[in-house]
């Protein structure tokens, strides 16, 4: 009998299908995913917005980074820190006001980059391999309706803020 209802409870389930937990695991395969990818290049997914927006904005300055990403200037310093350690970021003061710094690509990280793009158009193709071009593009604006709706900024990521915070406090605790 307690089998029974097991199994009717099991195919009753069966047409469930809870959005969120969805997402949340599709989102989390792909940033595993591609942080395996790309972990031989000693950075991350995060590290990998960073270098695109700098590439794409040169000469502009972190607080313009920070609202892009949605993300604290104290924060950002922190992965703009790793990012200039190894060489891949510079940071210039400016002309015009010398009280910011400009972010600029160096060319080893210009270079770096487009590397994992290569392998970022790959991942993306693997990720929507079992869609139709026109299934990808709906989904593509399905979520981002969606993502609009909660208010979830377009170019934003709570990676930016896990990893800025979680690099904050191990800082915070070395003596």
């Amino acid at each position: 009998m307690a089998a029974e209802k097991r199994e009717e409870l099991k195919s009753s389930q069966q047409g469930l299908r809870p959005l969120g937990l969805l997402l949340s695991q599709l989102g989390t395969h792909a940033a595993l995913a591609f942080g395996r990818k790309i972990k031989g290049f000693g950075i991350s997914p995060p590290h990998v917005g960073i270098l695109r927006w700098i590439r794409n904005n040169a000469g502009e300055n972190q607080r313009q980074l920070a609202s892009h990403l949605g993300v604290l200037p104290s924060r950002l310093v922190l992965l703009l820190d790793e990012l200039e350690a190894k060489g891949l970021v510079t940071r210039q003061r400016s002309p015009q006001d010398r009280r910011n710094q400009q972010l600029l690509l160096s060319k080893k990280g210009t270079r770096l980059l487009e590397k994992v793009e290569t392998i970022a158009t790959a991942h993306e193709s693997d990720l929507s391999s079992a869609l139709t071009e026109t299934e990808r593009e709906t989904l593509i604006d399905l979520c981002a309706k969606l993502a609009a709706h909660r208010g979830v900024p377009p170019h934003g990521h709570p990676g930016y803020m896990k990893r800025a915070a979680a690099r904050g406090t191990a800082r915070q605790a070395k003596p």
